[in-house]
């Protein structure tokens, strides 16, 4: 009866275990984000700048996007299109042109304009990187 005992509770301790080792998360994917190029200091009124940020990842990603922000929304620099987005893969090119529309002298001083780079995984994670400029607009 003792022997019993003894491999019933070897067999919930392994069983255990096991469950344990087969339900570990997955490791974490390791991702970079480098700005390939970026919004100058100053742009003059009519000039068009691309900002290019190239994404990498150890894992494959569900996909890759890339949106802007302002703190003056449609004046000194704007984007001349929403944001740009890549389909499943371990590597992307995101871009995002930029226009200088107006001064910013109105402002006291530059325009703080961001991006900002994110990727989505299976299961959920997601993961993201915020460049920021400050563009002045004579």
């Amino acid at each position: 009866m003792f022997k019993r005992i003894l491999s019933v509770i070897g067999l919930l301790v392994l069983a255990t275990l096991l469950t344990g080792a087969l339900t570990a998360a997955a490791p974490m994917p390791n991702v970079t984000f480098t700005l390939v190029s970026g919004l100058p200091p100053t742009m003059n009124v009519g000039d068009t700048v691309t900002v290019i940020v190239q994404v990498e990842s150890d894992q494959e990603f569900n996909y890759a996007q890339m949106l802007p922000t302002f703190y003056f929304p449609g004046r000194g620099v704007v984007a001349i299109q929403g944001g740009d987005h890549a389909g499943s893969g371990a590597s992307a090119t995101l871009e995002i042109t930029f226009k200088a529309k107006g001064s910013t002298a109105e402002f006291g001083g530059p325009a703080p304009v961001s991006v900002v780079a994110g990727v989505r995984f299976r299961g959920g994670y997601t993961t993201y990187q915020r460049f920021d400029f400050n563009v002045t607009v004579p």
